[in-house]
């Protein structure tokens, strides 16, 4: 095919996470992002309002109002369930610990999730986090279903210090996102199961449901956890969520289940993917595709190349970082995200071929074309990858692409029927040609 591969594609150092020092051999599922890929971006992977778990939690000034807000929510919880402190936390190791060990196997399992050593934490404060950080949670999720206008409030100090105010609750959740900002999925869960026991007419529906419908409000997040919340209303046992291990891991397996049972992929150095304006000068077609279960569901067939529509806005690049952070340090996660990621990256080389994209409908891109671009073009340098998801993609992609008649097949459909007047032109020339060579022939034969 003529023209230079190379312009579709750029050479990243992918690099080992070699600086990490936890303990990778264990089940750790909640890490501290390695530097290799924090100096990338440090302000993707650290909270702004709120510190969630051990990681941040001497923090410093910034996370002092919140920590006012996760106590008064606390006392809400416990008001309305009429016990202390003391006694919830008896409940919520009673109902999640087999055994008779008590709070020290309770503390023990919540301590395996963090890859970090956690010495400086004496048992009273871990346990009392955890609790106070998995109610304040629980709450804010109640709450984002309700809602609360400061019309309908007189008192001033009833006023919720997250929902009362433009913006916060959007603030929250992109730190409840954050890989450092986790705590255990079952620490939640356990709390929200005697929350649903004690608190006469609380939101009865299962945790990870009003967790995404939460989320679901969120533009990037939108179609993954309507899509996954389907998935768990159908009933279908093997929808995965069994085997949550935070919320940052919920909203991951919400992306990534449609996926399930698919081919792993092929080697990342065989294949190659060239830019969007050189497939669309090739005749290949973008397309959003709709309705899509999750932005990993590309696909292409006779030309058309269907992409789900991504949203891209200030949350968005924070979410996929800390999603490729959270492959790059789990052993048990195949690398669909950080090939997303490099795809959409080979796809986009400059603000052309964003625009490509955004005109097709499969980038929603809040952003100028120039950040919308630089978004994708530095999202995964310095991680690792051993298998690309898409390779099976790219093959036919390219097989495509480099199938010379596509593209003078395309020139002709750009040079001679992007107008009315050019076809009518080309048809008569065509009739022209005809009359010509019928001449020809019909003179040859009159002479012989």
């Amino acid at each position: 095919m003529a023209g230079n591969a190379g312009e579709s594609s750029r050479n990243h150092t992918c690099v080992g996470i070699i600086d990490y020092h936890g303990d990778s051999s264990s089940n750790s599922s909640i890490f501290k992002v390695p530097q290799v890929l924090r100096r990338q971006k440090e302000a993707a992977y650290t909270p702004d309002v709120v510190s969630i778990g051990p990681y941040h939690a001497t923090g410093g000034e910034q996370f002092e109002p919140m920590e006012k807000v996760k106590r008064r929510y606390l006392q809400e919880l416990l008001s309305h369930m009429k016990i202390d402190l003391e006694t919830l936390i008896g409940f919520v190791i009673k109902s999640s610990v087999i055994g008779k060990e008590g709070t020290v196997e309770f503390e023990k399992r919540a301590r395996a999730f963090y890859a970090e050593p956690l010495e400086h934490l004496s048992s009273k404060c871990f346990v009392e986090m955890m609790v106070l950080d998995a109610c304040f949670m629980i709450q804010l999720f109640r709450k984002s279903l309700n809602g609360q206008s400061k019309k309908d409030i007189s008192d001033p100090s009833d006023i919720d210090p997250v929902f009362g105010v433009p913006c916060m609750f959007q603030y929250v959740c992109h730190d409840l996102l954050l890989l450092e900002n986790q705590i255990p999925w079952f620490v939640i869960e356990s709390i929200y199961n005697v929350t649903v026991d004690k608190y006469p007419g609380i939101y009865p529906a299962p945790l990870p449901r009003l967790v995404l419908v939460s989320l679901s409000t969120l533009r990037p997040l939108h179609h993954s956890c309507n899509s996954y919340i389907n998935k768990i209303d159908s009933g279908d046992k093997d929808n995965g969520v069994d085997k949550i291990l935070h919320i940052l891991h919920l909203i991951r397996t919400s992306i990534v289940f449609p996926l399930k049972g698919k081919s792993k992929g092929h080697h990342l150095k065989l294949h190659v993917m060239h830019r969007a304006t050189a497939l669309s000068k090739a005749g290949i077609k973008f397309k959003r595709t709709k309705p899509a279960q999750s932005i990993m569901m590309m696909n292409f067939e006779k030309g058309d190349f269907t992409i789900p529509q991504l949203a891209i806005g200030e949350l968005t690049e924070s979410l996929f970082r800390n999603l490729i952070a959270l492959e790059q340090c789990y052993h048990a996660y195949w690398n669909e995200i950080t090939s997303y990621a490099i795809l959409m990256d080979k796809l986009i080389i400059s603000s052309e071929d964003m625009r490509v994209l955004c005109e097709a409908g499969v980038i929603a891109n809040w952003l100028s074309a120039e950040d919308g671009t630089k978004f994708f073009n530095n999202l995964y340098n310095g991680t690792w990858l051993e298998t690309f998801y898409y390779g099976e993609l790219c093959d036919k992609v390219n097989k495509y692409y480099d199938e010379e008649w596509n593209v003078w097949w395309e020139l002709l459909k750009r040079e001679k029927f992007s107008s009315p007047w050019k076809i009518i032109s080309l048809i008569l020339a065509i009739i022209l040609l005809g009359l010509t060579l019928w001449q020809t022939v019909y003179n040859i034969r009159d002479r012989m």
